[in-house]
C-alpha cells in the first residue's frame, strides 16, 4: 500500500537536524514554486515537522507539498533525501495491484468515499454521536496527527468534535477522507446507507 504523502514528508523531515530544518522553514516562507504564495511567519513560528507538514498540505495541497519539500532540499544541498522522495513517490505510482479491474474498483471506491465525506459534511457533523471510536480508528491507521487527536477527543459536544475531526480531515486530504469513508461504513452502515452511501469494506 502507498505511503500517505504527508507521513512521507514527515518521515523525510525528521532526518533534518534542528538547524537543517529551520533552515528549511526559512526557505518555506522565502522560496516558492511558480503559483504558490510563501507561507507566512506566523503560520511556522514554532512549528513542529508534524505541524509543518499539515501547513504545507494545507496551503499547497500534496502534491505542491512534495513538490515544494524537493525543491527545498535540493537548493539547501540534501540531494539524497529529495532524490529519495522523488524516487518512493515514483515507487508509489508504479506499484500495481493485482489486476487492472481490481486497481479501477478500489479506485472508483476511494473516490465515491471522498466525495461523500466532502457532500455530507453537514449531515456527518450534526448525526454522529460516537465520535470517539472513529478518531481511535483514523489515529491508529495514522490518518490524523496526535495534537488533532486529542483536540477531537478533547472536545465537549460530539459537533465540535466532528468539527475538528473535518479540519483534520481536509489536512490529510484524500487518502484521510478515504479512511474515514471506510470506517463510516463499518461503524455507522446505517447512516451512510441513508445517506446515500455504497462501496466495499
Amino acid at each position: 500500500m502507498a505511503t500517505p504523502v504527508p507521513q512521507r514528508l514527515v518521515a523525510t523531515l525528521e532526518k533534518l537536524d534542528k538547524a537543517t530544518f529551520e533552515t528549511f522553514q526559512w526557505n518555506l516562507m522565502e522560496e516558492t514554486l511558480e503559483g504558490f504564495n510563501p507561507m507566512s511567519i506566523a503560520s511556522l513560528e514554532d512549528a513542529s515537522r508534524h505541524k509543518t507538514v499539515s501547513k504545507m498540505v494545507q496551503a499547497y495541497k500534496e502534491e505542491g507539498a512534495m513538490k515544494i519539500t524537493q525543491k527545498i532540499l535540493e537548493n539547501i544541498g540534501m540531494i539524497d533525501l529529495a532524490d529519495k522522495l522523488k524516487t518512493e513517490g515514483k515507487k508509489d505510482q508504479d506499484a500495481t495491484p493485482q489486476s487492472s479491474q481490481d486497481q479501477s474498483a478500489v479506485m472508483e471506491t476511494k473516490q465515491y468515499g471522498v466525495q461523500f465525506v466532502d457532500d455530507n459534511m453537514e449531515q456527518l457533523v450534526q448525526r454522529i454521536s460516537l465520535v470517539n471510536p472513529i478518531a481511535d480508528g483514523l489515529y491508529q491507521k495514522k490518518m490524523i496527527h496526535y495534537e488533532d487527536y486529542s483536540e477531537i477527543t478533547a472536545a465537549q459536544t460530539s459537533m465540535a468534535k466532528m468539527r475538528k475531526l473535518y479540519v483534520a480531515l481536509q489536512q490529510g486530504g484524500s487518502v484521510a477522507k478515504s479512511a474515514f469513508y471506510q470506517i463510516l461504513l463499518k461503524q455507522q452502515s446505517l447512516l451512510v446507507k441513508e445517506l446515500g452511501g455504497v462501496g466495499q469494506e
